[in-house]
């Protein structure tokens, strides 16, 4: 048992799952229903981007892949988050 605890995907799951719950409670704290917060929502998701990564990197494996691939992928997840961003923004 203790086996899996010490496991490196054991620590990522917990760190992925007290990030979920962090974000929730930022986004249960932060306002009443159809009202715009700005700093929830780019809170909320630079959270899933940090949990988007990790999945990314422990559980597909890519922190061990070629140094291309590693750009790739960091680099496709900062576009689509700043495309997400860009479209929030442009439409307030």
């Amino acid at each position: 048992m203790t086996t899996y605890l010490r496991h490196p995907l054991t620590l990522v799951w917990a760190v992925l799952t007290a990030v979920t719950v962090v974000s929730w409670l930022t986004a249960r704290d932060g306002g009443a229903a159809h009202h715009l917060n700005v700093t929830v929502t780019v809170v909320v998701l630079l959270i899933a981007a940090v949990k988007t990564q990790l999945v990314i990197w422990h559980f597909m494996e890519v922190r061990t892949a070629p140094r291309w691939l590693k750009l790739l992928t960091s680099g496709w997840l900062v576009a689509v988050v700043g495309l997400l961003l860009g479209v929030y923004f442009g439409a307030l």
